[in-house]
């Protein structure tokens, strides 16, 4: 048990400086948003009305699953941070929100959810969370069958440029909850 304890908190850890790291080279002309509680980056292009375009607010779909499935020690991913831990180059993503949680088990939840910029971006972006969740897989064979048997559970989903990986043990209602929003 200390040994997945401190496997989980260097691996939630990494994902900190990695996310931290990506976001400290960047320059942008946008007032800086001084609110703490705002997590989700949007990247849209100018003339976009996201009222008549139905698109899905993440953030709060994050939030939402965040309280709805009482999940603690929540480490956001920023859409910057989806090309180190994902292979998500940012070019590909129009908004995102996603968050690792504490389980419980050898592997932290992952849950991914990514509008993408076309359907041909979200193609890529699903092959890659495929991959993740294989690579999961992968490595929890050999020492973890409760994660090796939810990863093989979970599929990534896609609707339209919307997608979204749910590696969790609550893999069916986050994936209810996110098909009733898109």
């Amino acid at each position: 048990m200390k040994r997945f304890a401190t496997l989980t908190a260097v691996l939630l850890s990494l994902v900190l400086v990695l996310s931290l790291a990506a976001c400290g080279g960047e320059e942008t002309t946008e007032t800086p948003d001084t609110d703490p509680t705002t997590q989700t980056e949007t990247q849209e292009p100018a003339g976009t009305d996201t009222e008549t375009t139905g698109a899905v607010d993440l953030a709060a779909l994050r939030e939402k699953m965040v309280a709805d499935y009482q999940l603690t020690d929540v480490l956001e991913v920023e859409t910057a941070a989806l090309e180190t831990a994902y292979g998500i180059s940012a070019d590909l993503v129009k908004s995102s929100a996603s968050f690792n949680a504490a389980s419980g088990a050898a592997f932290p939840q992952e849950i991914v959810m990514v509008e993408a910029v076309d359907e041909n971006a979200a193609a890529e972006v699903a092959t890659k969370l495929e991959n993740r969740l294989s690579s999961i897989a992968e490595q929890a064979a050999s020492y973890d069958p409760d994660s090796l048997a939810l990863a093989e559970k979970c599929k990534v989903v896609t609707d339209g440029v919307y997608v979204g990986m749910f590696f969790s043990s609550n893999y069916d209602g986050m994936v209810a909850d996110f098909q009733a929003a898109v």
